[in-house]
């Protein structure tokens, strides 16, 4: 005689929330900590290493992202800022794919994806920091470079934040819901990786769609799709390298 199935209990929504926390808060985190190093003080250190290269006449002019060339400005707090809350894109971008990707090769394969994607939305072939800088090479291997080395640190901080127990059950995981809210000024891109977090506490509530995200035909459909857009962005970065050098 078969057995009818146990009857599932819907979550307490308080204990959904703490378990969507717990799943989305590491890449919050580790998105927010390394846009603001990689992207931020990297960035500007970038900067400072093309401006020693460059002719001094460069000197007090402004870049294609209006900071000025040779100085430390309050635009520098604010470039920090505005890459620690576009880091956390990336933070939660890599927290909906990480189980699409293999494990040993996930900081490498997320570098790569950084490296590339990054690259193609950030060297601009008619912008001055590609033009008039020198040498073109140098800025073209330095903001290719840096998203790469930002993609990496996420994975691997990540991965280190959701293997750590005190983490999982630590109040840090509620700072993550404030940096949330950011998200939605930066249009379409926010708002979509907003709802990835709603599908996130969705798989927190039920099992189902845990278990439909690992699926393998889901994964090989999500490593399918990641290998679209890594190569067309890799057609546009070299596009754009083609045009810089």
């Amino acid at each position: 005689m078969t057995q009818p199935e146990p009857v599932q209990v819907p979550k307490a929504w308080r204990t959904v929330l703490q378990g969507a926390l717990s799943a989305i808060s590491p890449g919050v985190l580790a998105g927010f900590v390394s846009g603001a190093l990689v992207g931020g003080l990297g960035g500007r250190l970038a900067m400072f290493v093309l401006r020693l290269t460059s002719s001094d006449s460069l000197h007090g002019m402004q870049t294609d992202d209006d900071f000025t060339i040779g100085s430390l400005t309050g635009a520098t707090l604010f470039l920090i800022a505005a890459t620690a809350f576009l880091g956390i894109l990336g933070g939660l971008l890599y927290t909906g794919v990480r189980e699409w990707l293999p494990k040993p090769w996930r900081a490498s394969l997320f570098g790569i994806f950084g490296a590339v994607v990054g690259g193609a939305l950030v060297i601009r072939p008619e912008g001055i920091d590609f033009t008039a800088l020198q040498p073109l090479s140098l800025a073209v291997a330095l903001f290719i470079a840096l998203p790469g080395v930002y993609g990496v640190i996420v994975s691997v901080l990540t991965e280190r934040l959701i293997g750590s127990p005190s983490f999982t059950a630590s109040r840090w995981r509620w700072v993550s819901l404030l940096l949330l809210l950011p998200l939605l000024a930066t249009g379409p891109l926010g708002v979509g990786l907003l709802l990835l977090c709603g599908l996130i506490i969705a798989a927190n509530r039920s099992d189902r769609v845990t278990r439909l995200w690992c699926l393998p035909e889901t994964v090989w459909a999500g490593r399918t799709a990641f290998g679209a857009v890594l190569t067309a962005s890799s057609v546009f970065l070299a596009l754009d390298i083609s045009k810089v050098l």
